[in-house]
């Protein structure tokens, strides 16, 4: 748990205004300022601040309690000026008490409220209300305890029968463990407590269907979609669960099927609301998601037609356009995709990828150093510049590009691989055959890495890699020259 900056703040202007108020009953200002000070640090504040609980009622019932505190101690103290010393002490112990009580509890809080799972494992102890047991199974699962937090969701469904929160919390963990039978079950209790919850059916859905019980789930998901006929957002969760389940399994016909019926009600949808462009952005970014490449651009060029500076609509059309081939309507959709967005990186990565695919090489270094200009940690821009370095001859300058391409992205198997082949180049072996090996552990199937280490491990005399390495490639599908195979025979153990 953390403190909360915005309660913080308003904290501090209560104080401020409780001292203000204290000032302006004449109070006198030593003890307005020990009553504020109290009121700053007390126990009410800590919950205010730190929560989760936000007590409003307790926090206004202590400003409401310092205020009248201050006043009174004020008057008491001048009733107190004229008596005996031995009364004046204990009046004296009486506030120093009350000042510790308010510093100890406080600190006792805060320190309570140190993590999540001290609290609610304080909450849940002392309240075993389905609420607090929910919020500890939570912080179990968040700390990745899932036996634990099993356990408190089954607690909280046994404390509160109804409690939808508890099996939603007890079904997400069934779907982390592929435990689809159980989710079944607890997707099916949280819709008989909450018939309404568009989530409940696409994870019931989603249970049947990992389950293989296909029917069961386009049955789930038609009932959701007759339940809201009209939700835009359900319909995309439908239609990209069928997608989901055409990629795992492509042979059922019956998903393919149900997928085309609910994009023809979704674009039927789409005519009765009269969408806007974000709505065809989204019917085309659905057609996209299913291999609707043709009804994606559609709809894309709908979207830009209402709003021709649509960002994202701008750069998905123009990357159908660049996978067909079209890349005239491409590169006119990239200008212009920079032309309303001149800070958008990935629209100049682009214009770069095209004019080096259409042998333009010069424009291309151009954009690709714009992106960098724009975004320094574009590790596919530096890539493309070693590329282009490569290939103009210019070694020194494809090892600098390649070496900033991994710098930025440690995962990037092709420049690793590229910036070995420039070594090689280069005569310098070594490094060559490290650029290799980290290929490799990035990408285990890459076969012409394994190639060019057993071919360098040779000309290194370092025979038993050169073999290790040549059996790696052959088992990625190699086939070696028999000159090469006989030249490394004599070296076989």
């Amino acid at each position: 748990m953390h403190m909360a900056l915005p309660y913080l703040i308003g904290h501090i202007l209560c104080s401020v205004a409780l001292l203000f108020v204290a000032l302006a009953l004449k109070t006198r200002r030593p003890w307005a300022y020990g009553a504020t000070l109290l009121f700053f640090i007390s126990e009410p504040a800590v919950f205010l601040v730190w929560g989760p609980y936000r007590l409003y009622w307790l926090y206004a019932l202590a400003f409401i309690f310092f205020l009248l505190l201050a006043k009174a101690a004020d008057r008491f103290y001048i009733f107190l000026q004229n008596q005996e010393t031995l009364i004046r002490y204990f009046f004296w112990a009486a506030v120093a008490v009350l000042g510790l009580a308010v510093v100890s509890t406080s600190i006792s809080e805060i320190d309570l409220r140190r993590d999540a799972l001290t609290f609610w494992t304080h909450e849940a102890g002392l309240h075993p209300t389905a609420v607090n047991l929910e919020h500890l199974a939570d912080t179990y699962e968040t700390l990745g305890s899932l036996s634990k937090a099993r356990k408190f969701y089954s607690r909280a469904a046994q404390a509160d029968p109804k409690s939808v929160a508890a099996y939603q919390g007890l079904a997400g963990l069934a779907q982390r463990e592929a435990d689809w039978e159980q989710a079944e079950g607890y997707f099916q209790k949280i819709i008989a407590l909450d018939p309404q919850g568009p989530a409940a059916y696409l994870g019931l859905g989603e249970a049947f269907r990992r389950s293989g019980n296909s029917k069961q789930a386009v049955e789930t998901f038609s009932r959701l979609l007759d339940l809201f006929p009209d939700d835009e957002k359900v319909y995309m969760a439908v239609i990209e669960a069928y997608g989901r389940a055409i990629a795992d399994t492509p042979k059922n016909g019956l998903y393919k099927e149900k997928r085309e019926e609910a994009l023809e009600d979704f674009e039927q949808l789409s005519k009765r609301k009269n969408y806007k462009a974000v709505d065809y952005y989204n019917l085309a970014f659905l057609y996209g998601q299913v291999g609707g490449r043709e009804e994606a651009m559609r709809y894309y060029t709908k979207a830009l037609q209402m709003q021709p500076d649509y960002k994202l609509a701008l750069y998905n059309l123009a990357g159908l356009y660049r996978d067909a081939g079209n890349y005239k309507a491409a590169l006119d959709l990239y200008e212009r995709l920079v032309h309303y967005h001149p800070k958008f990186a990935v629209g100049y990565l682009n214009i770069g990828k095209i004019a080096s695919a259409l042998g333009d090489r010069q424009r291309a270094r151009q954009f690709f150093l714009k992106t960098i200009d724009l975004d320094p940690q574009s590790g596919e821009a530096y890539f493309n510049l070693g590329y282009l370095s490569e290939s103009e001859r210019d070694l020194a300058g494809a090892v600098n590009y390649y070496e900033k391409a991994v710098e930025v992205d440690p995962k990037n198997a092709e420049a690793y691989y590229n910036l070995g082949n420039v070594y090689a180049s280069l005569s310098q072996n070594g490094e060559a055959i490290a650029s290799y090996l980290k290929t490799v552990a990035i990408n285990p199937k890459h076969q012409d890495a394994f190639v060019n280490l057993s071919i360098l491990s040779f000309k290194s005399r370092n025979f038993q890699d050169a073999i290790h390495y040549l059996e790696e490639a052959q088992a990625l599908g190699y086939n070696a020259p028999a000159e090469y195979l006989k030249s490394l025979e004599p070296y076989r153990k």
